[in-house]
């Protein structure tokens, strides 16, 4: 049978009194840990039965803590007499009604693998260091918690992250503290900015990582106590929980869609796309879709038919055409079934025009220039009976990917290089980790040309993420490999990491370096 292992500080004669159980004694440097876990489990258990008994345990645990910063019962009671002279005690049972609205706060559960990205605060005047989450006030300027979030990630860690998922809000008097948790893209802390950072004042933001595991988020004083709590009850399902909320490398998960190819003659239907977030004003098979859960290919045919076009198909009607494997250059991968109609269907009418734009007829060898190019293939390869066929899985160039990326609405694309020599990659470092050098694209600037400002030399495409940008808006990251000249001088802050080498890069960027030495490339190490 398992069994798992779990701890708590008891008091010093429960060893002489139940001799039966197994103890140690904490490490000095754990105490202090181990006493504020204990002051959370008496002061619950007070709640839970409020007589003296439990208070008086409550009050063993601060007797002990007051020891631990030094101080004895005398001088706690010196400063809560001074307090109490100043703001008042608790006796005249004075309740604040609060009418103003309430401040708000937004902040990152970042995670970057399996760690938690933290800060390390120590200030001064407190003898006793502290951790936080990443994140701040929301502004009055922020349209949303989630865009304050975004906004404190740059200008703290000059960071960007994945999708956002809410998953704790706490309530204080006069405040609102919003916790989302998501995924680390980049770390730049060169490039965080603000007050804080250069105010001996405030102290010290030591940026760490803490496994998130419920352990780890024990043996550190992570403020908020209940986001501590909640971390520590959750670490081991919030990695599975965001995967399953926002994409994430893994199981391969594909979008499956379904095509019907209307025929007169030798003319095919298409129509115009409209309000759809994607190739809105391009052509694209009319009628067409995703499929749903829990449905047929078939089933979701005649659906998108009676949607679309208002006609009401017999599955007997239709027939199997073609099956697509496609890529979208810099993006995810989707299967496509592709049906013919066997016979004249009625007359087809514009059912959505919200979503379609018009609807036209196009000879099948002179299909519009403006079609979609996924669309395009499967025609094509549908009229000349290919059961089967791949598409867009050869290496995109760089009109390919700027033209899906803005099909796709990306407000903002990005570069990232993986710049090689002799099997070792480039790095930027400093006190904080080691990133690869990336910028963000300009308008109208091709996506190689981005990165020839990185690195100079014959840019060959990796990969892509997607993220969100600090202003919020949807953003794509490409990754390319580039050889650094024999002779090329290294930034004053780069270093060149050898292959099985550990490198400090954020897990986003791993899976870069990691496709450039999977490819086989000369020059990758493999």
């Amino acid at each position: 049978m398992q069994t798992s292992a779990w701890e708590k500080l008891v008091r010093d004669r429960i060893p002489e009194l139940y001799a039966e159980g197994t103890y140690r004694v904490a490490e000095p440097g754990e105490r202090a840990a181990l006493l504020r876990a204990k002051l959370l489990e008496e002061t619950e258990e007070y709640l839970a039965a409020p007589d003296p008994e439990e208070l008086a345990d409550v009050l063993e645990v601060v007797r002990a803590l007051a020891q631990a910063h030094g101080i004895d019962l005398a001088e706690l009671e010196r400063l809560r007499a001074e307090k109490a002279a100043r703001r008042g005690g608790f006796d005249g049972g004075v309740v604040l009604r609060e009418t103003r609205p309430a401040r708000q706060s937004a902040r990152a559960v970042l995670l970057d693998g399996g760690d938690l990205i933290l800060f390390r605060r120590v200030r001064p005047g407190r003898p006793e260091p502290y951790w936080v989450t990443p994140g701040g006030k929301v502004e009055p300027g922020d349209a949303s918690p989630e865009a304050a979030l975004r906004r404190e990630l740059d200008e703290e860690l000059g960071a960007t992250a994945g999708p956002a998922l809410p998953i704790l809000v706490l309530d204080e008097p006069g405040a609102r503290h919003w916790f989302f948790a998501c995924r680390l893209r980049t770390l730049d802390p060169s490039r965080r900015r603000g007050p804080e950072f250069g105010d001996p004042a405030r102290g010290r933001h030591e940026i760490v990582r803490v496994p998130c595991t419920p352990d780890a988020i024990r043996a550190v004083n992570l403020v908020p106590p209940g986001l501590a709590r909640f971390l520590a009850a959750n670490a081991a399902l919030l990695p599975g929980l965001l995967d399953a909320a926002t994409y994430a490398p893994g199981r391969y998960r594909p979008v499956v869609d379904v095509h019907l190819l209307v025929l007169d003659g030798d003319r095919v239907l298409l129509g115009r796309r409209r309000n759809t977030g994607y190739a809105d004003g391009e052509w694209q098979i009319m009628p067409s879709g995703h499929l749903d859960e829990g449905e047929s290919v078939v089933d979701a045919v005649i659906r998108e038919a009676r949607e679309e076009l208002g006609l009401h198909v017999d599955p007997a009607d239709i027939a199997p055409a073609h099956v697509l494997h496609h890529r979208n250059p810099g993006g995810t991968a989707r299967v496509g079934f592709f049906f013919v109609a066997r016979r004249p269907l009625g007359e087809p009418v514009n059912a959505e025009p919200h979503k379609c734009a018009e609807l036209a007829w196009f000879p099948v060898g002179d299909l519009p220039a403006d079609i979609v190019p996924y669309a395009a293939a499967g025609i094509r390869q549908a009229l000349r009976g290919a059961a089967f066929s791949l598409h867009g899985w050869g290496d995109p160039g760089p009109a390919e990917l700027r033209a899906e990326a803005a099909r796709a609405g990306y407000a903002e694309l990005s570069v990232a290089v993986v710049a090689h020599r002799d099997g070792s990659v480039l790095v930027l470092s400093d006190e904080h980790g080691d990133r690869l050098p990336e910028t963000v694209v300009r308008p109208g600037e091709p996506v190689d040309h981005a990165a020839a400002r990185l690195c100079p030399g014959p840019a060959r495409y990796l990969a892509a993420e997607d993220y969100v940008s600090p202003a919020g808006t949807p953003a794509r990251r490409f990754a390319f490999a580039v050889p650094l000249p024999p002779d090329a001088p290294l930034p004053p802050n780069g270093r060149l990491l050898p292959a099985g080498a550990q490198a400090r890069l954020t897990a986003a960027q791993r899976r870069f370096v990691d496709a450039w030495r999977a490819s086989g490339a000369p020059g990758s190490g493999r």
